[in-house]
């Protein structure tokens, strides 16, 4: 029992000593209280005041509908809680997206501002590929986006609120974002609905028309892929590589008759002799003119068959034949032409007119197989690109096909007759916005209440740190341990008997 009176005893006394203390240095307290919180109230005068400013949208679907019709157009099912959250942030992305800021940025000439022109041009000389006015765009995208929100404030109702340093400018910016995501969404619901009892019968002929156009871009996306398609020996590795492994061959063979025709014109500038013009007899121009069109055939055929065809590899045999007996021609021409020349001398000129032939039907054919081998890489590269054509058309045309199943149906006709007259989906402003009166921010209350608690911190710490550092005695146990002596009497200290 003692021992429960000495604790209260203390506590009490503890208590007692708390409030001494406070009324003794009060004014460490109320003085740094007085002080910040005169200090917070004016620099709320300083502060750029923010206004919000809000509209409410209602948003009615319909929901009485067929299960044949709701799955046709996409009508309202009982939906979750997480799924509504997750429809209300995909419409705020959709309120956040640049086609949506960007109608607001041009309605209210958001670009024009000369703060953000400033802004722009100090980064324009930083990134000068891009153009001022994307840079203006970008900025004023980012800005609206941290200045907009999006909540829902009942089962069919959206609130969207915008933060503005101007009252009007909030104002106007809530009007139109509203406008625009109504008219847009209007726009696309509007889409789905006809107000005639003729809407079942156009809307059939219709996806009849769609079912055939898409039926016959299918047909032709696959007729193209038949005409494109190449047979596996042709568009295989193994076989392009054995045709650039010959143009690569002819090249060489170029570059060595060239050699070889240098030699030539050498010996005969070191003989005397001016290297001649040889008239091309009928036989030779018949000759070069069969060396042509065979190694047009050869291109013709590498689109058809196997570079290692046999039917190929014949027209090669017949080009080198006509081209030996090019060569005796050009032989019997010289002899003919050339016969004041000594034997070394028509020897000469019979290997330089040969060559000069060799490396021009060499050089045709490197032509015509370069361009022949980028047909066939084109029509290669091509193949993927149609099959994913018509992947996309096959689902097209089982999507139309589907829409038009369900507008056979008499009972769907005459369920959207009457259903699509009686449902509407609307988009509809209810609440529009309006010019705000008093800022958001800063908010004198809470900024008072803010200076309030800072300031009693600040004094407690005060009030602290002043009796830690206080050496006086304050109770006579402290005389008593400090100085080592008895205390006989205290006398209480009276304020009201000093003597005047």
């Amino acid at each position: 029992m003692k021992q429960v009176v000495t604790k209260e005893s203390q506590k009490s006394i503890s208590l007692r000593e708390l409030v001494r203390i406070g009324l003794k240095r009060k004014w460490m307290i109320v003085i740094p209280v007085i002080l910040v919180m005169a200090i917070a109230y004016g620099s709320s005068l300083l502060m750029t005041p923010r206004y919000s400013s809000s509209a409410i949208i209602w948003i009615d679907r319909p929901s009485n509908v067929s299960r044949d019709l709701a799955a046709l157009l996409g009508g309202d099912q009982p939906t979750s809680r997480s799924s509504r959250a997750q429809n209300l942030r995909a419409l705020e992305n959709e309120l956040k997206s640049q086609m949506y800021l960007y109608q607001v940025i041009q309605n209210l000439n958001l670009d024009d501002a000369p703060e953000i022109t400033r802004e722009a041009a100090k980064l324009h000389d930083k990134t000068p590929n891009f153009s001022l006015e994307q840079i203006k765009f970008e900025l004023l995208v980012d800005q609206l986006r941290d200045q907009i929100s999006l909540r829902s404030v009942g089962h069919n109702h959206i609130k969207i609120t915008v933060e503005s340093e101007s009252p009007l400018l909030a104002r106007d910016m809530v009007d139109n974002l509203a406008k625009i995501l109504e008219e847009e969404k209007t726009r696309y619901e509007l889409g789905k609905i006809l107000d005639n009892q003729s809407f079942a019968d156009e809307q059939l002929n219709k996806r009849e028309d769609d079912y055939q156009e898409a039926v016959d871009s299918l047909t032709a996306a696959q007729s193209r892929l038949v005409l494109r398609s190449l047979p596996e020996n042709i568009s295989s590795e193994k076989n392009r590589r054995d045709i650039l492994s010959d143009i690569d061959k002819a090249r060489f063979e170029i570059a060595d008759y060239q050699k070889e025709a240098r030699n030539c014109e050498s010996r005969l500038s070191a003989a005397g002799i001016d290297t001649p013009r040889l008239r091309r007899t009928e036989a030779g121009a018949d000759l070069r003119a069969n060396v042509d069109q065979q190694v047009s055939t050869v291109v013709d055929m590498m689109e058809k068959y196997p570079w290692n065809a046999q039917n190929v590899i014949n027209v090669n045999i017949r080009i080198n034949d006509n081209l030996r007996l090019l060569e005796l021609e050009i032989a019997e021409s010289i002899d003919q032409q050339f016969a004041a020349q000594s034997v070394e001398n028509r020897e000469t000129l019979k290997n330089l007119f040969i060559t000069r032939e060799h490396i021009g039907v060499l050089s045709s054919k490197v032509t015509k197989f370069e361009r022949s081998i980028a047909r066939i890489e084109e029509r290669i590269n091509e193949i993927p690109r149609i099959q994913a054509e018509i992947t996309e058309l096959g689902n097209r045309v089982a999507d139309v096909r589907r829409y038009r199943d369900v507008f056979k149906t008499e009972e769907t006709t005459v369920e959207i007759r009457s259903e699509r007259l009686r449902e509407r989906t609307v988009y509809r402003i209810i609440e529009p916005a309006r010019i705000p009166l008093i800022p958001i921010w800063p908010n004198p209350n809470k900024i008072l209440v803010l200076g309030l608690a800072l300031g009693m911190v600040l004094g407690g710490a005060a009030v602290v740190a002043a009796e830690l550092f206080d050496n006086s005695f304050k109770k006579v146990d402290d005389v008593e341990r400090e100085l080592d002596l008895h205390v006989l009497a205290t006398i209480p200290r009276m304020e009201h008997l000093k003597i005047r």
